[in-house]
């Protein structure tokens, strides 16, 4: 049988123009905007087919199919044949997996997180940041049972409330981090920057703390917010509370861009291993952070769980060690004279690596990765919160305070 090698390629042609996101939008209607996995399929399957049409534009012999007649460029198309199947087994695995998701996944739980108002407002610096003189509700539930509901008082400068104190104090201790800092789910005398205010006497604590920052906000805090023009004392003690997710955080891995940190600021060390700010991730490495976008909708990479990168690398800590390092040496400069401290979560694997690297910075550091299992129910509200409870957080203060008090 033979056909026109035109008109061949004017049929893959026209198969492109139906595979496009339009075309499914209008054959499919959903309220669901064509994700950004779905567009790189659909370009890679519209490249399949007009490259072959721009070649076959150009014949003008005719194309031969049947018995004995042969094949031309035998190598070439065996590789178009592959990469063509490949391709359709991709997809019907993706496809698949999505149904699967759909009509038969069934979660272990179904937590869901409720907030009145919203816990956070844009800021240009930060990517977003506490609001001002708020009281805001938060209440977590397992299953539509109650788990814990907080309110939480932000001051006039964006911070979560330390317990009230009457008492003059003329020195100060401050958490920054993220809600580990912050205190989920517990009492505002529960938080660690309250019980340390609690067993610190001269102490005023203040609490930095703000969901979902990472490494690289505690240097811009203190370059913008721990800062004299936000605590009155002249002289105290910054406690940096470390988790292991804040590397994540620091380096924009796939499920950080996919959920909350598109527009954190962006940090690297440079050829000459300076520290070095290029916007954010999505405008100072934007094809890094497409390429991250495009993955995260891939139902396969979600049901197999894949962070990328896959692993935190030793240009990763020491990056985190450049950042903490001058941020240290920001705060000893708003606060000549006072102290500043790593803390390591319980709990921490990344302790060990990033503790050595600290150490040969001269940055002191408290090591408490093995003080408690923090996975237990006696450290957690639920099981399936991460975050410390006022035990948890009692028992760091306890060891802490005496760590900052000994000659």
């Amino acid at each position: 049988m033979q056909i026109s090698a035109r008109i061949f390629g004017f049929i893959l042609f026209l198969l492109a123009l139906a595979l496009n996101e339009w075309a499914f939008e209008f054959v499919l209607p959903t309220e669901r905007e064509v994700d950004y996995f779905v567009r790189f399929l659909v370009f890679f399957a519209s490249v399949i087919f007009i490259i072959p049409f721009i070649i076959f534009l150009f014949l003008s012999a005719p194309l031969s199919f049947g018995e004995g007649q042969g094949v031309r460029h035998p190598k070439l198309s065996a590789l178009y044949f592959g990469l063509f199947v490949s391709f359709i087994v991709f997809c019907c695995a993706e496809f698949g997996t999505r149904y699967y998701f759909k009509h038969f996944y069934k979660p272990p739980f179904k937590d869901v997180t409720e907030w009145k108002p919203q816990p956070t407002v844009p800021d240009s610096i930060f990517a977003y940041r506490l609001p001002e003189n708020k009281i805001i509700n938060h209440r977590y539930l397992v299953n539509d049972s109650l788990i814990y509901e907080q309110n939480y008082k932000i001051d006039s400068f964006s911070r979560r409330e330390t317990s009230p104190d009457t008492i003059v104090k003329d020195k100060f201790i401050a958490v920054a981090g993220c809600s580990f800092a912050f205190g989920y789910g517990v009492k505002e005398d529960e938080t660690l920057s309250s019980f340390l205010q609690q067993k610190m006497s001269g102490y005023k604590g203040y609490n930095f703390g703000v969901s979902g920052y990472g490494t690289q906000h505690l240097l811009l805090q203190t370059r913008e917010k721990i800062a004299p023009k936000e605590i009155k004392q002249k002289q105290g003690i910054l406690i940096y509370f470390f988790i292991d997710n804040h590397l994540n955080r620091l380096v924009g891995s796939r499920r950080i861009i996919k959920l909350w940190g598109e527009n954190f600021p962006y940090f690297f060390l440079d050829d000459e291993k300076k520290l070095q700010q290029a916007g954010t991730f999505k405008t100072g490495r934007k094809w890094k952070t497409l390429f991250y976008k495009v993955l995260t909708n891939s139902a396969i990479i979600d049901i197999l769980d894949l962070e990328i990168p896959f692993s935190i690398s030793d240009g990763d800590f020491k990056l985190a060690a450049a950042i903490i390092k001058e941020s240290k040496k920001e705060f000893e400069k708003n606060f000549p004279g006072s102290k500043f401290v790593v803390l390591f979560c319980p709990g921490s694997k990344c302790s060990g690596e990033l503790a050595a690297l600290l150490a040969k910075r001269n940055i002191d550091f408290v090591d408490y990765s093995l003080l408690f299992d923090i996975n237990s129910t006696e450290c957690r509200s639920h099981y399936s919160d991460p975050h410390p409870n006022g035990k948890a957080y009692e028992e760091i203060a306890k060891n802490l305070s005496i760590y900052l008090t000994q000659p």
